[in-house]
């Protein structure tokens, strides 16, 4: 463990050495906090029109018109923000030459693979971390739902996480930094759209279509449902791409 913890502190030591890092924490922000506010803003709307039409009160509920949306909207976001975390883990070594060192040292390749996916993990959780401001700001003046909430993060960091186990193994393929993030990003946008090419499929094909698709998973987390068939899928996900991010390095170890 102690190995797997020193090349994570390395990798974030290196990550928060560069502009990379700030670039990064500062575009989520940004494009997070706007679509909060504008969230905020409608709902306000809706709030005023409440009071010409009393009606219309039943249909105002905070959860489905901030918190879920906000979820989906930073969804994503980390669709876009991810791959920029993940494209140098590995990639970087191999342009700098470094790599040799890092294979040639008494530390295992499953050692070193974690300790870049924990480092990568880290910086994403800081990410999450930073956007409890807005649920912060929702429960000074409303009362949001905390299972919602605690279910809508819970998947934000398991699709997160699977986001960068996919970009973690897209950077063991190349040397190529600019590479690894499109082909992350380009890959994981077809698991984005799955669920929408299942919609015109019938029959098997269709399911299987359907039980791939990243958001269709997501979609009961945001909406406040734990499901161990959810669960399952992302942790299947994550190990099987740690797995072959392994298998990646242990092949250039050999050539």
């Amino acid at each position: 463990m102690r190995n797997i913890w020193a090349i994570a502190d390395k990798e974030l030591r290196q990550f928060f050495g560069g502009s990379v890092a700030y670039v990064v924490m500062a575009a989520f922000l940004m494009l997070t906090g706007f679509f909060f506010y504008d969230m905020v803003m409608s709902y306000n709307r809706y709030l005023g029109y409440t009071q010409m039409n009393p009606a219309m009160m039943d249909q105002l509920n905070i959860n489905d018109l901030i918190i879920t949306p906000l979820f989906h909207n930073i969804n994503v976001i980390l669709l876009l923000i991810v791959p920029l975390v993940t494209m140098r883990l590995f990639a970087e070594e191999r342009n700098q030459g470094t790599d040799e060192m890092l294979l040639t040292s008494p530390v295992s390749i499953g050692q070193i693979v974690t300790g870049k996916f924990l480092a990568a993990t880290a910086f994403y959780l800081l990410l999450l971390l930073l956007t409890g401001l807005y649920p912060a700001i929702l429960f000074k003046y409303a009362k949001p739902d905390i299972g919602k909430l605690a279910a809508g993060y819970a998947g934000l960091i398991l699709m997160g996480v699977s986001f960068i186990a996919f970009g973690l193994f897209a950077s063991t393929l190349t040397r190529s930094q600019v590479v690894a993030a499109i082909v992350s990003f380009a890959v994981l946008l077809v698991f984005w759209i799955l669920g929408w090419l299942a919609e015109s499929q019938a029959g098997v094909f269709g399911k299987i279509l359907k039980y791939l698709a990243m958001t269709e998973h997501f979609e009961r987390f945001s909406q406040g449902m734990i499901d161990t068939s959810d669960l399952l899928y992302f942790v299947s996900f994550i190990a099987f791409f740690w797995f072959m991010a392994t298998r990646a390095v242990e092949s250039t170890r050999w050539r």
